[in-house]
């Protein structure tokens, strides 16, 4: 074997598609609806909350989180694939590096303050100005009973580390194992054998659960870690076989009738209105056992078919490109690291009005979408030092909105 490993020549290099970047772009842009939703809900983060309550919003949550994230790790492990496509070893490691933990750092030190700033002086959990919060942002212990947090920043954190440890099987899977790779998406690609991703998922939810069900820590949370580098890693393989696309495409109806009848399955069996969640027993009896285990086979068959849906809409109405998709995929990561800022300012200044929930909830997304496509607009893509600071490409893309 060569001592540099060609990449694009061992795969055979597939060509970008239009909808799995159509796909990125949605399920990035789904975030600002999903972070305003919570604020009217009884309890979450952001801890900016209204007043009152929306069961409708608290549905919609509900519904969105079961399979959001695992939307995201998914579409994020096809983009690595095609990362790939022109880069290996040390290359493609200085890329994930600069694209990810570069952000990742500044998010922390200057886009994550402002946010916590505006949550403790909504509740009342400090008095003064910016200036002296700041500091205690960093010496008042983690959030949330001091300060400082990574909030959604965690998402850039857990993607590097599943970067660095899936890319010894990738960099495998490319070169002396290509037959491995090639017999995995062989056997997926027949009749129905997508559908047993749920199965895998399942192996891990049901011990890891109960366990570690917690935060965004890498401390308590393995069970979503395992969860979601399953996702991100299926998410590689279809990318490198589009024929695995092309088969979600052609299943997509199934995969849209299994993820409504798991999804009602789950609200009628597990929703709690007044919660405004799924709700189960923590007694360990041998009744609430089987209601956990019949709650995670549904939900991790709703999570894959629902992803299998997602990829297969797409894939028969999405896969062409226009001069919009081109300018998106220029904004969607830093949209992502500036948007719960944005909510949670708007919010701090909207939720005490009289306004009606949904005319709060409406202009608080589109408000947010506005200020941030005009951050983007006006500086991340005009300062070249300032772009790189939330994600951009150096040279960024000339293509306009409209």
């Amino acid at each position: 074997m060569p001592a540099r490993l060609d990449i694009a020549a061992a795969s055979g290099g597939p060509s970008r598609r239009n909808d799995l970047d159509w796909l990125r772009v949605i399920a990035f842009a789904v975030l600002i609806y999903f972070h305003t939703a919570i604020l009217f809900q009884p309890s979450g983060i952001p801890n900016i909350l209204n007043p009152e309550a929306s069961p409708a919003l608290g549905i919609f949550v509900t519904f969105s989180h079961q399979f959001r994230l695992a939307l995201l790790f998914l579409v994020s492990g096809m983009g690595v694939r095609f990362a790939l496509q022109h880069k290996s070893g040390a290359a493609y490691l200085a890329e994930r590096s600069r694209r990810l933990l570069i952000p990742l750092l500044f998010g922390i030190a200057v886009i994550t303050p402002p946010m916590i700033f505006f949550e403790k002086r909504y509740n009342g959990a400090f008095q003064g100005d910016f200036l002296d919060f700041y500091p205690a942002f960093f010496t008042s212990g983690v959030y949330p009973d001091g300060h400082l947090s990574w909030h959604h920043f965690w998402f850039i954190a857990y993607l590097y580390l599943f970067c660095l440890i899936t890319w010894p099987l990738f960099r495998h899977w490319l070169g002396a194992g290509a037959i491995k790779l090639e017999g995995i998406a062989d056997w997926l690609a027949h009749g129905g054998r997508l559908y047993w991703i749920a199965a895998l998922l399942l192996i891990v939810e049901l011990p890891l659960r109960p366990i570690f069900p917690g935060f965004r820590d890498l401390i308590s949370d393995w069970a979503s870690f395992a969860h979601w580098l399953i996702v991100f890693t299926v998410g590689f393989i279809m990318a490198h076989q589009p024929r695995l696309i092309d088969r979600c495409r052609d299943l997509r109806w199934l995969s849209f009738i299994i993820g409504v009848l798991a999804s009602v399955l789950l609200f009628h069996l597990y929703y709690d209105e007044a919660a405004m969640g799924f709700v189960l027993a923590t007694e360990p009896t041998i009744r609430n056992a089987l209601l956990y285990i019949v709650f995670s086979i549904l939900r991790m068959i709703a999570v894959w078919a629902w992803l299998m849906t997602c990829v297969g809409f797409a894939a028969r109405h999405l896969n062409r490109p226009t001069r919009t998709l081109t300018y998106l995929n220029g904004a969607i990561y830093p949209l992502f690291c500036l948007h719960l800022t944005v909510i949670v300012a708007l919010a701090y200044v909207i939720l005490p009005t009289g306004l009606s929930t949904m005319a709060k909830f409406l202009l608080i997304t589109t408000g947010t979408f506005a200020i941030c496509l005009a951050l983007y607009e006006g500086v991340i893509r005009r300062v070249r030092w300032i772009g790189p600071l939330f994600g951009a490409r150096s040279a960024p893309s000339r293509a306009r909105l409209i």
